[in-house]
């Protein structure tokens, strides 16, 4: 995004109002459409798919990205769970479920409030209806903007449950086999952690780190790089077009390294890598909403999914979950390792 006009702010604005409503839709659980005098259980992954149908706040309707989202009941309300904190709560009735919720925004030193109302149905495995998300500025710091409303249409599709969680037991970093996949001494924070149930690793034991395009990228482990592929832009545009590395190691085992920077990869396949050797720059390739490193180990080569491993890394200096994993939002400094 490009920023300094006046036009510019209101978009930024406007994403921020949308985010939410994107992001906080969804989650993890078996779900069961019951009579209507029976509270029906909605809890679980879901993924959402929006459109925005009519708004006055600037921007043209165009069809959103789907994402997953969650929902989690508590004291018979639905509340709209995100990365972090929550949106919203729901209050369901026979097959039609009613959302409300509230939002503060801080563009650029303009403030603006946003009131949401939704109204869906749902059955089993679809919700679907619409929200309706109403903007008020404050005039001291938004002189001169206008009150507007953004219309959106959503569906709602069940996912599957996967057994993320189940196998997320990392161990003692002391005997890692891995190290951090960037420079000692380099410090970056965690952008997305293992089993996200919001986000592209919900059924995923990876780990995503922010680092800006160019940024050094070394191997976590030493082993014999199996496939390269570098020729994709770093706009964060193209689905399933990340550039990656595949390195194989001495035990089977096998790491994925993606977004790589577009013609930064120094190997090619069959190279041989020690454990901490650059062989690449980070980027933004591939399908993503900034520049960063996905590194993902798996059990054997050929990679399938379902088949990765929990791995943490023996020089991480910064704190742990419960399970031994890294943590999103923390910073990890990579720390000398022998």
């Amino acid at each position: 995004m490009r920023a300094d006009s006046r036009c510019h702010r209101l978009r930024l604005l406007v994403v921020m109002i949308l985010a939410p409503l994107f992001l906080q839709m969804l989650a993890c659980g078996a779900s069961e459409t019951q009579s209507s005098s029976t509270r029906a259980n909605l809890t679980g992954s879901w993924q959402l798919t929006t459109t925005v149908t009519s708004n006055t706040c600037g921007l043209p309707n165009a069809q959103n990205d789907p994402e997953i989202i969650s929902l989690r009941d508590s004291s018979d309300m639905l509340y709209i769970t995100a990365f972090s904190g929550s949106w919203g709560e729901g209050d369901p009735g026979g097959n039609t479920i009613q959302f409300t919720g509230s939002e503060t925004s801080d563009d650029l030193g303009c403030e603006a409030a946003m009131e949401t109302d939704g109204l869906g149905s749902f059955s089993a495995t679809s919700i679907t209806g619409t929200f309706v998300t109403s903007v008020s500025f404050n005039q001291d710091s938004c002189p001169g903007r206008q009150d507007c409303e953004i219309t959106i249409d959503f569906t709602m599709t069940k996912l599957e449950e996967c057994d993320c969680l189940d196998r997320a037991e990392f161990g003692e970093p002391a005997s890692s086999d891995y190290v951090l996949p960037f420079p000692v001494g380099a410090s970056y924070p965690v952008y997305q952690s293992y089993c996200c149930p919001t986000a592209g690793h919900r059924c995923q034991l990876a780990c995503d780190f922010t680092m800006p395009i160019g940024s050094p990228v070394v191997a976590a482990r030493g082993g014999v790089v199996r496939q390269v592929k570098e020729d994709s832009p770093d706009d964060g545009e193209g689905v399933g077009e990340h550039n990656f590395v595949h390195i194989e190691h001495e035990d089977g085992t096998a790491a994925f390294y993606a977004h790589l920077m577009q013609h930064s990869v120094s190997v090619v396949p069959g190279d041989t890598l020690e454990t901490g050797e650059q062989f690449a720059s980070s980027g933004n390739s591939g399908y993503s909403d900034e520049p960063h490193l996905h590194i993902q180990i798996f059990e054997d080569y050929p990679m399938a999914e379902g088949h990765d491993l929990p791995v943490n890394f023996r020089n991480a200096d910064g704190p742990l979950d419960a399970r031994g994993g890294l943590i999103r939002g923390e910073t990890y400094r990579a720390l000398q390792y022998r």
